[in-house]
């Protein structure tokens, strides 16, 4: 049996023009259970770039481990593949230009969990900065309010970084305002005359409070899992900067109860902790900024109320966390820049039980005066075969998100048919190579599902349909080469907008998705 294993591929999309979609690195993520830990050296605030595989060891829950894989990896050399894509196909793994991301950053420009005047502040540190970026970085940039939106998706073309950072427009959140709404209705509450029905009055106030800090805790975590699944099949060390005041990780009110005053707790280490290990799982460091500038006192400062999350995001996937600072451009250049050489260290744990236990990992480099960065453990969860239940609705969270899935590549483009109105040949290639593969007798089988979602249709808006490859050994070689690709009908009708298309492995889960514009189409 073959697990999802990943190599270099190649993929062909129609016959007559080819689009590489490949994933290059020299840690590969198998069955056999390969840990991978990506760490980031500096001394004097310069990035380290001569260390070697023996100047490292790496220890997992406090035992010191034999690295079986070691790579180093510059931003200012890692650049991805250009390949130009066809008129009208789009990838999920190639940019807008073509390109295969390396040295990915990506900017969320949180509207949820700051202060509008400090989003303003932000903005202006944000456009600032793009202002001297050089063709090549890569950079996507979302916002997030009530919801995850895409402003400009992965691009190395600096003009639309730029264009997008202006197109950032500050947003008020009335989730974030709530706690200035609750103090002020607190404040000006009138005695009714008995206790209890005072303590009902400031609970109810209060409850509206909570429901807010509630929700701003569930959306952005929820966000963060969103990106972590968006990059997941991308290749080395994504940074996530979160330029944000962020939310509490932790509150303690006391309240009114029948006359009696209680101390009640909120927390939401839970969520925290599942973002966190979605990220690493997917290979993406956090780096926090708060835009908040300094301010005369009664200024909280370090006792600020969204530090302690900052930190733990920060701190759990191997970035960092700026905060009480005011230079919040020189703060996203340095988190831009902090990992201008990585070294991908690869070991296999001995004698491991795969019951979901956490493991710590640490690293020690035999150097004097250095700083280490990178994620603080993994959990040793065995690959289990997702239930029906699980791969349907892991279908409805890619449709019901503006991202991509990149766990499966894929490229995709829409034709005409000659003479069929609103009808359409959709054209699909992606990498074998990703999939579930098992043995049949003579030949190599895979099962996916493809599903198709047209999202500002009435429903039904889209179709979904259960396919089994069959291969042959020499078709199977010749696949893995190449990739893999299929054609498709697709009836449109009068339908306008986008239409997305997603394969999934029905084994283990995996997913890729694109977006495919009808008029791009010729509609």
């Amino acid at each position: 049996m073959v697990g999802p294993t990943r190599w270099p591929g190649l993929l062909c999309l129609a016959a007559t023009a080819t689009a590489v979609i490949a994933q290059e690195t020299n840690v590969l993520r198998v069955n056999t259970r390969l840990v991978e830990v990506d760490v980031v050296v500096h001394s004097k605030g310069q990035a380290v770039s001569d260390l070697k595989q023996d100047d490292f060891t790496v220890f997992d829950n406090g035992k010191p481990q034999k690295i079986a894989a070691f790579n180093v990896v510059s931003s200012r050399t890692a650049a991805g593949k250009s390949i130009p894509l066809p008129p009208g196909a789009v990838s999920n793994r190639l940019t807008a230009e073509g390109q295969e991301p390396a040295g990915i950053t990506i900017v969320l420009y949180d509207m949820l969990n700051t202060a509008l005047e400090d989003q303003s502040w932000a903005r202006q540190a944000l456009v600032h900065y793009v202002d001297t970026l050089q063709s090549g970085d890569h950079f996507a940039l979302y916002s997030l309010g009530k919801t995850l939106s895409v402003i400009q998706d992965f691009t190395d073309d600096p003009e639309r970084i730029r264009r997008a950072a202006r197109r950032a427009a500050p947003g008020a959140s009335t989730d974030r305002t709530a706690d200035d709404l609750a103090a002020d209705l607190l404040a000006s509450a009138p005695d009714l005359g008995d206790a209890i029905a005072n303590g009902l009055q400031q609970n109810a106030i209060m409850s509206m409070q909570d429901m807010a800090q509630i929700n701003r805790a569930v959306i952005t975590t929820k966000a963060m899992e969103l990106i972590a699944n968006h990059l997941q099949g991308l290749p080395g060390r994504k940074k996530l900067i979160w330029i944000s005041s962020s939310f509490e990780a932790q509150t303690t009110d006391i309240r009114s109860h029948n006359g009696q005053q209680t101390i009640e707790h909120k927390e939401f280490g839970d969520e925290i902790n599942h973002a966190v290990r979605t990220l690493n799982a997917a290979n993406v460091a956090v780096y926090a900024i708060d835009p908040t500038p300094l301010k005369p006192p009664p200024d909280l400062g370090l006792l600020r109320p969204g530090i302690a999350a900052m930190n733990i995001f920060a701190g759990g996937t191997g970035g960092r966390a700026f905060y009480v600072i005011n230079d919040v451009a020189a703060a996203i250049k340095t988190a831009v820049e902090d990992s201008e050489v990585t070294y991908a260290l690869g070991f296999y744990p001995g004698d491991i039980k795969l019951d979901g236990s956490y493991h710590s990992l640490s690293v020690k480099v035999a150097r004097k005066g250095v700083d280490l960065r990178h994620r603080k453990g993994y959990y040793a969860t065995d690959l289990k075969q997702p239930t029906e239940k699980q791969n349907q609705e892991s279908l409805q969270d890619i449709f019901a998100t503006p991202l991509e899935a990149t766990g499966i590549g894929m490229a995709a483009r829409l034709d005409p048919y000659p003479r069929q109105a609103g009808i359409y040949r959709l054209t699909m290639t992606f990498n074998l190579q990703e999939l579930h593969l098992e043995r049949e007798k003579n030949n190599w089988v895979a099962l996916i599902r493809l599903a198709t979602y047209f999202p500002s249709a009435a429903k039904p808006n889209g179709t979904e349909e259960s396919i089994k490859i069959t291969l042959t050994e020499q078709r199977l070689r010749e696949t893995l080469a190449n990739g893999y690709s299929m054609e498709r009908l697709v009836i449109a009708g009068t339908r306008t907008g986008d239409l997305r298309v997603a394969i999934q492995d029905r084994v283990t889960g995996a997913a890729g998705s694109v977006k495919l514009p009808l008029a791009a189409a010729g509609h």
